[in-house]
């Protein structure tokens, strides 16, 4: 198994600990409807949450891949980008994994990239069996002072299905109908866990992640913002999903 330098372990996992709850909670907890008017503007079941989805095991593994693609693709040093070219994303730096998925695993000589094939398989993939074809994995890392302003992920680009998977530290991320902000709710995604967004959620509501340490807060507590990296995938549009 792909493992990380005991130094950027320290380095990477520093919020790991700090920033979880130190209880588990059941999946509800983690979601504030408290803003949500009762409507006909949401369907509850478009959005899917998984607390505590990957061990701690499973999120080394998948930020020791993360990293690697970065150094091999963007250098050593960590430059983030104070704008993306959309205006969407603040403090950021991205690439995409393409050789990441594979449909026929075992054709795979490289022992760590089967075991992360596998695992993307296991605990990502075959959560949305209707979907046969995926985009390239977009692997964002937010510094803590980056954010992510609202938006509805491009519709050209991606098709009825985004899941997402977060390391290192907790975020909170606010979703707002498009056509009645007064409709919005909030997450708490800590580190392993792993959403999924369709529907409703997927094409009429915004998501973002606040810039401003001050308005990181779930439920009336204020959230630590960190380094955070996230795994992103989309699958290839003009797919039907039910």
């Amino acid at each position: 198994m792909f493992r990380l330098a005991d130094k950027l372990r320290q380095q990477v996992f520093k919020h790991f600990h700090s920033s979880s709850s130190s209880t588990k909670m059941s999946p509800s907890q983690y979601i504030d409807y408290l803003s949500m008017p009762s409507s006909n503007l949401f369907n509850p079941d478009d959005f899917i949450l998984y607390p505590n989805h990957f061990s701690e095991k499973e999120q080394e593994l998948l930020l020791g891949h993360s990293l690697k693609k970065f150094k091999r693709v963007l250098g050593k040093a960590i430059i983030y980008q104070k704008g993306h070219f959309d205006g969407v994303i603040e403090g950021y730096r991205e690439c995409q994994a393409s050789d990441w998925i594979d449909y026929n695993i075992s054709n795979s000589k490289n022992s760590e990239l089967r075991e992360l094939r596998e695992l993307l398989k296991d605990k990502v993939y075959n959560l949305v069996p209707d979907v046969k074809k995926w985009n390239p994995i977009h692997i964002l890392e937010l510094a803590e002072w980056g954010g992510i302003r609202p938006h509805v992920d491009n519709i050209e680009y991606s098709g009825k299905v985004i899941m997402g998977a977060s390391l290192i530290s907790s975020a909170v991320m606010i979703f707002r109908h498009v056509d009645d902000p007064s409709c919005m709710f909030s997450v708490l995604l800590e580190p392993g866990s792993l959403y999924i967004q369709k529907g409703s959620v997927r094409f009429k509501f915004t998501h973002e992640i606040p810039m401003q340490p001050e308005n990181h807060v779930f439920r009336g507590n204020l959230i630590q913002k960190g380094r955070r990296v996230s795994l992103i995938f989309r699958d290839i549009q003009d797919q039907k999903i039910l």
